[in-house]
Formats: C-alpha cells, sequence, structure tokens
C-alpha cells in the first residue's frame, strides 16, 4: 500500500511541473501573438514592445519566437544560397517586409530581435537530415543564452500559419544532445556540446555519447568568439570546420565562402596600410619641400637649430612610419598582395634628399658661425 501511495504521490508531483511548464508561456504566447501591427514595421520596434512587457529572457525569447513563427511564412520564393556575413539588415529588411523568406530569413529575424532584445545569440548555419537521409540544401537556425546556459532553437522548421496552436512548437530551447539528431552546423562549436559529433557520423546517422575524445569546451569558446574581430572569427572557424573530419560539398562550399571572407579581410587590411604609407610619403614631401622654399628664401624667416631639426626629425618620422607599413603589406598573408615597389623607391629617394639637406645644413651652420 505505501509503494502504491509514493507512485500516485510521484505522478501527481510530475503532473503538476509538466502542467506548469506547459502554461508558464501562456500570456506570453497570448501577448506575442497579438503585438499591434504598428510596433512591427521593424526588428527594433519588436524589441522594444517584448522588452517593455517581458520581464524575464525566458519570456523574451518565447515573445520572440512566437511572434516570428506566426507572422513569418516560408516561401521559396526567397530562396537563395545561404552565403557568410550576407547583409543581415537586407536579410531582416527584405523578410519582414514581404512577413515571408527562408530558414536564413526566419533565423536573421529571430537573432535580430533577440540582439535588440538584449539577448546574447547568434544566427547558426549548417545542414539537416530528414526522412533518414541527408538534406542537400544547407539551413539556418539559433542559439540563444537564457536562463544561464545556451539552447537551440529552430523557427523554420516551427513556423506555421496564423492561428497555430502553441502546443505545436517542436524547436523551442531544444537540448543540444536532442538538436543534433537532426541539425549539424557547419561550425562544431554551434552544437553547444563538450565532444562535438563529427560530420561522418552525423552524414551515417551513427550519433553516439562520447567520452573518449577531446573535451572541448563551447561555453568559454563562445564567449571569445562573441568578442572576437572578424578575421578572428572567419580563422577560427575556419579551423574548426576543417578539423571536424570528412566534408561534403556544403561544407566544403563554406569553407570556400570562409577562405574569401578572409582573404577580403587581408585585401582591405593591405590597402588600408598602403594607403596610409602613400600618405605619409606625401606628409613628408610636402614638409621637405616647405624646407627647401626655407633654404631658397635665404632662411627667412629665422628658425633656430632646434626648430630646423625639428623639420627634418617629422619628415624621418614620416618615412619611418611608411616603411613599416609598407613592411606590413609585404608581410601580408593575402593571396593578391600590393606591389610596393614603386613607393619604396620613393621614400627611399626622400630620405637620401632629406640626409643630404641636413648635412648641407649642418656644413651651412658651421661654415656660418667660423665667421
Amino acid at each position: 500500500m505505501k509503494r502504491w501511495l509514493v507512485f500516485i504521490t510521484f505522478f501527481f508531483l510530475s503532473y503538476n511541473t509538466y502542467a506548469q511548464d506547459a502554461n508558464d508561456y501562456s500570456e506570453t504566447d497570448r501577448l506575442a501573438l497579438n503585438i499591434p501591427a504598428s510596433q512591427t514595421n521593424s526588428t527594433t520596434d519588436i524589441a522594444a514592445f517584448i522588452n517593455s512587457h517581458f520581464d524575464t529572457d525566458n519570456k523574451k525569447v518565447r515573445a520572440a519566437y512566437v511572434w516570428v513563427i506566426s507572422h513569418i511564412k516560408y516561401s521559396t520564393d526567397s530562396i537563395h544560397r545561404v552565403i557568410l556575413n550576407e547583409d543581415r539588415d537586407q536579410l531582416v529588411t527584405f523578410a519582414l517586409r514581404r512577413r515571408k523568406g527562408v530558414c536564413e530569413n526566419f533565423a536573421a529575424i529571430f537573432d535580430d530581435i533577440c540582439r535588440k532584445a538584449g539577448l546574447r545569440s547568434f544566427a547558426v548555419e549548417g545542414y539537416t537530415r530528414q526522412n533518414n537521409s541527408v538534406d542537400k540544401l544547407s539551413h539556418a537556425w539559433n542559439i540563444v543564452f537564457t536562463g544561464n546556459k545556451w539552447s537551440l532553437y529552430d523557427p523554420t522548421w516551427d513556423a506555421g500559419p496564423p492561428g497555430y496552436e502553441p502546443s505545436n512548437i517542436k524547436y523551442f530551447q531544444v537540448s543540444p544532445s536532442v538538436f543534433i539528431q537532426s541539425h549539424i552546423p557547419f561550425d562544431p562549436m554551434f552544437q553547444l556540446l563538450n565532444y562535438p559529433v563529427n560530420y561522418r557520423e552525423f552524414n551515417n546517422d551513427n550519433i553516439k555519447s562520447k567520452n573518449n575524445t577531446a573535451y572541448f569546451n563551447y561555453a568559454d569558446s563562445l564567449s571569445e568568439f562573441e568578442n572576437a574581430s572578424s578575421l578572428k572569427r572567419y580563422t577560427s572557424t575556419y579551423s574548426r570546420i576543417q578539423n571536424n573530419g570528412v566534408p561534403n560539398n556544403m561544407i566544403n562550399t563554406k569553407l570556400t565562402q570562409l577562405r574569401l571572407e578572409i582573404e577580403l579581410i587581408y585585401q582591405v587590411k593591405d590597402s588600408i596600410l598602403y594607403n596610409g604609407a602613400i600618405a605619409d610619403y606625401n606628409h613628408a614631401t610636402n614638409e621637405f619641400n616647405n624646407f627647401l622654399t626655407y633654404r631658397n628664401n635665404q632662411f627667412k624667416p629665422e628658425k633656430t637649430d632646434a626648430e630646423v631639426q625639428l623639420i627634418f626629425d617629422d619628415i624621418e618620422k614620416r618615412i619611418a612610419s611608411a616603411r613599416q607599413k609598407l613592411k606590413e603589406v609585404n608581410q601580408s598573408k593575402a593571396t593578391l598582395t600590393l606591389d610596393t615597389g614603386d613607393v619604396t623607391y620613393a621614400l627611399n629617394n626622400l630620405y637620401n634628399h632629406v640626409k643630404e639637406q641636413e648635412v648641407f645644413i649642418k656644413n651651412y651652420k658651421a661654415t656660418a658661425n667660423d665667421k
């Protein structure tokens, strides 16, 4: 009899806990479904409404999710290849204006609302398994940090017509161990697993719990990733993808895109350095020409020796600065590098002329003092 009572007690406790969890979002869902149309013209407006009506991160992320899946319609007329670092604003505004889009639009809108609501969030790219086979098209979804942990979300797979039932939501705040059964990101960091699944295991539907592989602290990696420069993000992502097993065509495409983004950053950096070297050279040349004018005017108006030396010092500092910039360009990791030969020749020529004038000034001053 006691065992039966214990069972009954446990059953009702479990039921009540589940019922409470299931109903926690009922008011949140109701408000999210009825955000005034006038406050949904931008993600900024939607996030402002959410921040003013919900007081916890869990309610905020739920409201953002419910609004997106109930107001954005999946439409293949918007489909195009998922491109790394595509114009984020365009992905958001285009779909928000039309109220329809594909997976990357859903992920971008949801991510943008979450970020503007003050949540830590990322849109994630990868691919999926459906009907026991790997989908040939890439996919996009999200991770958001709430309740002191990262969770996974797929608003595209939960999207439905207006009037949907919240109970039908399946891909909201999914645990990593469950999500990996159907979704694998290109970057294994976004699996949110301390023992990531490699591509071969996912492709072969051979996902097993691991404890004999190297531990991966994805939480620390994500924190570092959040604060990293674009170049650091791309290079670290590229390295993680390369180290996660045999790639397929989608992964190879992603690696190619990453290489292009990295190359572009290097080239932009090189251009900035090169143009900076040109600016230094032009400044030094102008200063030198001003000195020559001063000399041709019989050193009028008069300057002290210290003032004249400052002119030479400034010119030489500019030349040194230009040379350092060109050195960095020459050491660039870019595939296509700039030719610095002509500028280097001009700098060397200018430097020699400056040194000639310094010698002339010293001799001139010495002669003048002798007289």
